[in-house]
């Protein structure tokens, strides 16, 4: 299965997707902030194959962590899909090549998501 890095500041959300996703068979690397997010990813503590990404967030928004992946050779690739209840962020990201979903999701959504970026 996926290394999968998740990105969410909602401590029940993240549970829920860390622990979906490890059910699932992924490995799960998580982070709470946009800044940890981009610091694990620079300095490889996580490579991940696919990343799940909330925007509304305190300090830098998710948007940053989707331009530091977009930007950097070893990530530029992954599937990101991005999960979100502020729609404009869906018009923000329209040039990122990301899957956007709207919030709230439901946990079968989450995982034929996931599927459809591993295939």
């Amino acid at each position: 299965m996926a290394t999968i890095f998740v990105l969410e500041d909602d401590k029940d959300l993240l549970y829920l997707y860390t622990r979906a996703l490890k059910f699932w068979g992924h490995e799960v690397v998580f982070s709470e902030s946009a800044e940890q997010a981009i610091a694990m990813l620079d300095n490889g503590q996580c490579v991940p194959e696919i990343a799940v990404l909330d925007m509304s967030m305190p300090g830098l928004p998710g948007t940053a962590v989707v331009e530091f992946i977009r930007e950097r050779s070893l990530f530029n690739k992954i599937p990101i899909i991005v999960v979100s209840c502020d729609e404009d962020f869906r018009q923000l990201l329209r040039t990122s090549q990301v899957m956007f979903m709207t919030k709230p999701i439901g946990l079968g959504d989450l995982q034929k998501a996931v599927a459809n970026s591993v295939a």
